[in-house]
This record gives C-alpha cells, structure tokens and sequence, in this order.
C-alpha cells in the first residue's frame, strides 16, 4: 500500500511544481500591497485552519516559530503544492479561476549536544501576486475599457535555530532572506477604433530585504492513571519588518486598439522608457500566540491569533493605509489508533484534521475593509518505518499529507468582489534518523 501511494502522489506533487511557477493565486484584491498573503505552515497545519504556532512534535515542525525546531528526534523534510479552483464574482458577472504552485521546501535535523538543539532551513511563499481586472467604459466616445494584469510575489528563505533554555521552554530565531519581483501592467484599449491610440504602462521590480523571527514555546504535561498524558503548549512568535529594496523599470507604449483582442498588439510608438529604476516596498512586523493541547499521540486542540501591522503601510493604489490583519483560527486532528507497530490497522493510523479561520484582510479601498473566511479538512496517509534510537528500536513515522480547504473572500456589494473557492494541498512529511553513531561490542 505504501509504495502505491508513493507511486502516484510524487509525480503529481511535481507536475503541480511545474505546472506554474509564477503564481498561485488569481485573486483581485492581490492587486493591493504586496499581493496576497500565504499561511507559514506547512501542508498538514492548512487542514487544521493554519495552526502551527503551539505545535511541537519530535516528527515534524513549523517554521512559523522557530521554538519548534528543538522537539524534533529526527532529521525532517518536508515539501508541498497547492492547487485553485473557483469562482470570481461582481454584481454582473462570474467567471471561473484556477491556478497552481509549489508553496514550500523544508529540512529540519536534531543536534547531538546535552540540550536539545535544533537547525532548520528551506524556501516559502510570502506573498503572492496574479490579477486581471477588465472595466468597461462605454458612456464616453468612442467607447474604452481598462484592463489591470500582475503577476509575482516575494519568497523567502530562512536559515533558524532554536534550543531549551529549561526543561520546558524552548526559544528560537529565523534569518529570513526574501526575494522576488512584482510586475504590474495597465492598458486603456479603444477597442473598435485605431483614430485613437491606445496605451499601455508596465512597471517591473526584482525586490530583496533581510528579516528575522524570533519564537518561543512553553510546554507542561500532565499525567494521571484515569486520562493519560496530556500535553499544554504555549507559543508566541514574532515576525520582523524589513524594508525590500526593489530594482527594475518603467515602460509605456501607444497601440492600435482594434489588433489587442485578437492577441496581437502593434506598437505605435515609446512614451516611456526607465531602466534602473528604484522602489522601496514594506514587510510590516506581526505577532503571533498560540496554545495547544494534546493527548499523547492520539489527538490535539489548536487555537491561536496573529497581527500583521500594515496599518502602518501606505497603499500606493490610492493613497491611503491599509488596515491590521488579524486572523483567528482553530484546529483539531485526532489519530484513532496511535499504534505504530501494528501494520494491519492504516486506516486507524491516518490523522484526520479539521479547521476554521476568520480573517479580517489588510485591503483597504474607499474606506472599504474585507474579510476572508475557510473551514479545511486534512489527511495524513502514515508511512512507518523503524530504526534504532539510543538502544531501543522505534517507529518512525512519515506522512502524506492532503488538505481540503474552501475559502469567501470579500463581497459583490458595493461594486466589489467576492471569491469563492477551493485550496488543494499536496504535502510529503518525511523522517529518519541521520548522523546515527555506530556501536560496537
């Protein structure tokens, strides 16, 4: 059974790598700041509402709190892809959307040292950007329409480190270098005539910036004979701010209107060309608390909120400031048979996983504030293996990950919005033990 769930879900998670590697998102309202913002857990935590900032488990962990990294007893990889498809929606029209990306690459290993350590790396998605709004202009003469495409984001990569200050507490750091470019394009196309040209202005930016993460844990368990272990934890992080410094150009042209919807567009003449231009675009600090409680291995309750700061931020499409971003979100997972070792029972050994998250989004136009609302369902398909640790012979389990998770995002009132759609997530968990000392007798 394993080696046929291996069989099909690595060649589709790298088909959906590829399948598109500019963007994962095909929203409007990406249009606004540094697009739309992407989760900071992994496959698994996006079926159970994106909790991930209490999670502390010695198979896996979250590079939304680096505290996280020092639980871990084996060397970690983990990899994911997600997949869009829905609709879009205003007061006279819907159209359908969908789109692909990979979304992360992570490794994580245990150090060998009489407190426990741990060193994790990896590439994840920021933001992301890809829009394309058409409107239509037909009380003048002759008759127009505004088209607004984008498409980019920012990416980061992160080297983190994290230990035990005590027994029960754990604190941890990211370096973040993050990286990408934006590119935006506006066209005003008079479609049915060529006595008046039309014009496009493109401007493109390659952005960098260092940042950092600073994250802690605090952990009790309790037990007793009558409910077994139970496990609290308690998890805050903090995301720094950073300044992304960006590099690129401005380019504006004029063109015959009436080859534009036919695809082929006939340059008339440059109006303008800037190379080696200069922008500057803000990451704003968050904050992040979570909590935590679990039973043994068998099942776990997440609860937790998160700030982004960006009312701080000015909005460059009209002036303003954004709002805060605030999310809420809950989890829970359970395992109804914990038991490793009994290779018969798999179905028993999947994690199932729920979640909710209610976000009120940083967009801001005319006053107007947007909210975004997801319930997910999550599977963990278990892939056990067993090795030798400090004398003793234990399972160790990987997993196959796959999230559900349908997303409303804005209104169609007002002449705005609303998106409704589905989120598929493809995530490999896997471990072993690496830089094992060999005894002999």
């Amino acid at each position: 059974m394993f080696k046929s769930i291996f069989g099909w879900i690595i060649p589709l998670l790298f088909l959906t790598v590829t399948a598109d590697a500019q963007t994962s998102t095909s929203s409007p309202y990406s249009i606004f700041g540094l697009g739309e913002l992407k989760s900071g857990g992994f496959t698994q935590h996006l079926g159970a509402g994106g909790t991930s900032v209490a999670y502390r488990d010695r198979n896996n962990f979250s590079f939304s709190n680096p505290a996280s990294y020092s639980k871990i007893k084996f060397t970690v990889y983990n990899a994911g892809a997600n997949l869009t498809n829905g609709k879009i929606t205003d007061q006279v029209s819907e159209s359908k959307v969908n789109s692909g990306n990979f979304s992360h690459f992570a490794m994580a290993f245990p150090l060998n040292t009489s407190k426990p350590m741990g060193v994790s790396f990896g590439v994840n998605q920021y933001s992301d950007v890809g829009y394309e709004i058409k409107n239509t202009v037909s009380s003048d003469t002759p008759s127009y329409f505004n088209l607004y495409k984008g498409n980019g984001g920012i990416n980061r990569f992160y080297l983190g480190y994290a230990f035990d200050v005590l027994r029960n507490l754990s604190i941890g750091a990211n370096l973040n270098m993050n990286f990408g470019n934006i590119q935006s394009r506006k066209y005003r196309v008079y479609s049915n005539t060529d006595k008046v040209y039309s014009f496009s202005d493109e401007t493109f930016f390659a952005y960098s910036g260092v940042d950092y993460d600073l994250g802690v844990q605090y952990s009790i368990q309790n037990s007793s004979k009558s409910q077994g272990s139970l496990d609290h934890v308690i998890g805050a992080v903090m995301h720094g701010g950073s300044s992304l410094y960006g590099d690129g150009y401005r380019y504006a042209e004029t063109f015959y209107g009436s080859s534009f919807s036919r695809g082929n567009i006939v340059p008339i003449d440059t109006l303008i060309f800037q190379d080696n231009k200069i922008d500057t675009a803000y990451k704003p600090v968050s904050f992040a608390i979570g909590y935590t409680i679990a039973k043994d291995k068998k099942w776990a309750l997440s609860m937790e909120t998160e700030q982004i700061l960006f009312s701080g931020v000015k909005n460059n499409v009209n002036g303003s400031r954004y709002n805060d971003n605030v999310r809420y979100s809950a989890g829970f997972w359970i395992v109804p048979s914990p038991n490793f070792g009994d290779r018969r029972a798999f179905f028993k050994q999947v994690r199932y996983s729920i979640g909710l998250r209610h976000e009120n989004l940083y967009y801001n136009f005319n006053d107007q504030s947007f909210k975004e609302f997801g319930i997910s369902f999550g599977l963990g398909l278990p892939v056990i293996k067993s090795v030798r640790l400090e004398e003793e012979k234990v399972p160790v389990v990987s997993r196959v990950n796959l999230s559900a998770e349908y997303i409303k995002r804005g209104s169609s009132n007002n002449d705005f919005i609303q998106e409704d759609y589905f989120k598929i997530g493809i995530g490999l968990n896997l471990n072993d033990k690496w830089f094992t000392k060999r005894k002999y007798r």
